[in-house]
């Protein structure tokens, strides 16, 4: 089994003030596991980690708590896409990020992420009826 580099090194500096967007996937994936209260919807339309004392809400003193279950754009982290010039990258803010080769793959499973939180926040945006619960959504009343 292979180490990440962040826990090799026990690097959490992406877990500091996070910002990190989450699919619908990710909050009911964790939901599903009995977590609550660890995402907001900001203006926008994207959810969004809660960061707790300036932490990602699941960062412990032993590191990631859903390390195993954590949220797609974690995993992918540090590979961002700049969408001005259209290419995946490293973020300039990750100490460790020549640790992490961007392949072919790795690329693509980014570009899908971040083209389905962009589908999905757009369809937040939609005004809707207020009585209307589409299953397909979050449980707003869970953050």
């Amino acid at each position: 089994m292979d180490i990440s580099p962040c826990r090799e090194l026990q690097c959490s500096a992406c877990c500091v003030e996070t910002a990190m967007t989450l699919t619908e996937a990710d909050v009911r994936r964790l939901r599903g596991l009995g977590h609550t209260g660890f995402w907001r919807q900001t203006a926008s339309g994207d959810l969004q980690l809660l960061n707790r004392g300036g932490r990602c809400v699941f960062l412990t003193a032993e590191g990631c708590s859903v390390y195993d279950d954590r949220p797609e754009g974690c995993r992918l982290y540090p590979l961002v896409l700049d969408t001005e010039r259209d290419v995946v990258r490293h973020d300039g803010f990750c100490p460790i990020a020549d640790r992490f080769p961007i392949t072919v793959e790795l690329a693509a499973q980014l570009r899908r992420s971040v083209e389905t939180e962009a589908r999905e926040a757009a369809r937040r945006l939609v005004v809707r009826d207020p009585w209307e619960r589409s299953s397909d959504t979050p449980d707003r009343a869970a953050t």
